[in-house]
């Protein structure tokens, strides 16, 4: 594990940022299909709960390796730390499970294609980052994609569309992620991506065990060993390796380039399916074309590069 962290995140170029950030998305993708699942033996809750625990548990002899984690520096930033880890990891986390309870996954779908404006909204209000009308296009373009994937082509599916509770849990979750993306670059000084996930990690793991612990009654029910190992799965590429590459393209990219990389989760997923035996229509080809070409027209737009070290961005180390 440790060999494995080591070798992707020293990467320091545009272009391997890109892809880190396609593979973090293809990693997320996969964990809808791992979560459905383990939840067919345990609560979403516990399975999240344990998704964190052991991806904390993963993370911190990793840290110990690099010689990353620096006391002074943690405690400089304790205060947005906490809360990206009960915003981002619990937040989001919990806001999703009691959402996809109360809502379709198709509202789910549509709704999360929101992230990338929500964030690049509260990048323009928390941190002064213009929006340039050519990102603005290709949220645009790449939200079309999501809308036709998750309705497959069909406008009266789209328009027979009812909203609910979940549907607002799912928008809380969307702006808690936006927040988690966004809170960096403003607040966090002098510390390198390992530190920032690593502690955003427990933080979360610790809420959604106190969580899990209150709400499930299976928190620590023994389960086969096909759970665990999708468990285990779900941690390494879908925690460590998934929020390592996610801060380190907020870092490079800035938040609002690297949200429009969210949309690329439900083309996956399909993608996924489609091996795992599902049927892929048209109409999910033809948004698979507009997600792609919003993600590229929102990340060619040029943005001046400023090292990260005279700036109040993370800093890799």
């Amino acid at each position: 594990m440790i060999g494995i962290v080591q070798i992707y995140v020293d990467v320091d170029t545009q272009p391997m940022t890109y892809f880190y950030l396609v593979l973090t998305t293809f990693f997320w993708a996969a964990v809808f299909h791992l979560g459905k699942y383990a939840i067919n033996y345990m609560s979403p809750l516990s399975a999240a709960a344990w998704r964190f625990l052991v991806a904390g548990a993963l993370l911190i002899p990793v840290v110990y390796v690099k010689k990353s984690w620096n006391g002074e520096a943690i405690r400089r930033n304790v205060w947005p730390l906490l809360t990206m880890g009960v915003v981002g990891v619990f937040g989001f986390n919990a806001s999703l499970f009691f959402g996809l309870k109360l809502t379709s996954p198709v509202n789910g779908g549509l709704i999360m294609g929101f992230n990338p404006a929500i964030t690049a909204l509260l990048t323009a209000v928390i941190i002064g980052e213009k929006i340039r009308p050519r990102q603005w296009l290709g949220f645009a373009i790449s939200l079309a994609g999501v809308v036709t994937i998750v309705c497959r082509g069909s406008l009266q599916r789209l328009l027979s569309m009812s909203f609910s509770a979940g549907d607002l849990l799912i928008l809380l979750g969307c702006t808690c992620w936006a927040l988690y993306s966004v809170i960096p670059k403003r607040f966090i000084k002098q510390l390198d991506t390992m530190s920032i996930t690593t502690s955003t990690i427990i933080v979360g793991a610790i809420a959604l065990t106190i969580m899990a612990q209150i709400t499930a009654d299976d928190l620590f029910t023994p389960q086969p060993w096909s759970v665990i190992a999708t468990v285990i799965a779900m941690s390494i590429f879908g925690s460590v390796l998934a929020y390592i590459w996610w801060n380190q393209g907020i870092a490079r990219i800035g938040a609002s380039r690297a949200a429009i990389f969210v949309n690329l989760v439900p083309l996956f997923t399909a993608a996924i399916g489609v091996v795992l035996g599902q049927p892929l229509s048209s109409a999910q080809l033809i948004g698979a074309v507009l997600v792609i070409a919003g993600v590229i027209t929102t990340v060619s737009v040029a943005k001046p590069t400023m090292p990260l070290q005279t700036s109040n961005a993370l800093q890799d180390g």
